[in-house]
């Protein structure tokens, strides 16, 4: 069964349909590369095409605490940690419990999925608005120009992605692609095998 989405709030509403289960996803995205100094910088503007997998609504805070009781050889239940503060906050269920589904602070109507990352599924590639698609070496200079993670060993890696930049959403065998939606009114979470697609997004083509 296929379903074209014409609305990026029916996205919004379907994760907050599937509440706080921690679940497996593959996602598409294409994001800008903006983990680098924008003035002089000729990659600025670069866009990211990748497709990776993961899981949503795991317990940031849980996990935390058991990777650094394993690297210090203490008991999970004698470690406490709080998170610091971000950019964004959680939006919740109705009973104040945190969803993979996030918000600005300073601009609430901007919302975001954070994922736990596993691995990157196939070719990663970087497209410039001028200079194409980057090669090799290209993308090698420009790893050489971002800044370097100070994130402790014993934290996960945790990505917030823009619904915008989120091309297609697996849930496990429940596909949502983002297209720029129809009607899916929020009821995709009470169907279970539910393939759901869209048209092929355009291509990031360079200038001339």
């Amino acid at each position: 069964m296929n379903i074209t989405i014409e609305d990026k709030a029916e996205l919004v509403g379907f994760l907050r349909g599937i509440g706080t289960a921690c679940r497996f996803v593959t996602v598409d995205t294409e994001t800008q590369v903006k983990n680098m100094p924008k003035t002089g910088n000729p990659y600025w503007g670069t866009v990211k095409v990748c497709r990776r997998n993961g899981f949503i609504n795991a317990n940031f805070v849980s996990a935390v605490q058991k990777r650094y009781a394993k690297l210090h050889g203490l008991n999970p239940k004698d470690v406490t940690y709080t998170p610091g503060e971000v950019w964004y906050r959680h939006c919740a269920t109705g009973e104040g419990k945190p969803l993979c589904l996030c918000e600005h602070k300073a601009n609430p109507r901007k919302k975001y999925m954070q994922i736990f990352p596993l691995r990157n599924l196939g070719e990663t590639i970087y497209v410039h608005p001028t200079l194409g698609k980057l090669s090799r070496a290209q993308v090698k200079d420009m790893e050489s120009r971002m800044y370097v993670s100070n994130s402790p060993e014993w934290k996960p890696e945790v990505i917030t992605l823009a619904i915008d930049s989120i091309r297609s959403v697996t849930f496990a065998k429940v596909k949502l692609t983002n297209d720029t939606a129809t009607r899916l009114a929020g009821g995709l979470a009470r169907f279970k095998g539910l393939r759901v697609s869209t048209r092929q997004p355009a291509a990031v083509e360079a200038e001339a």
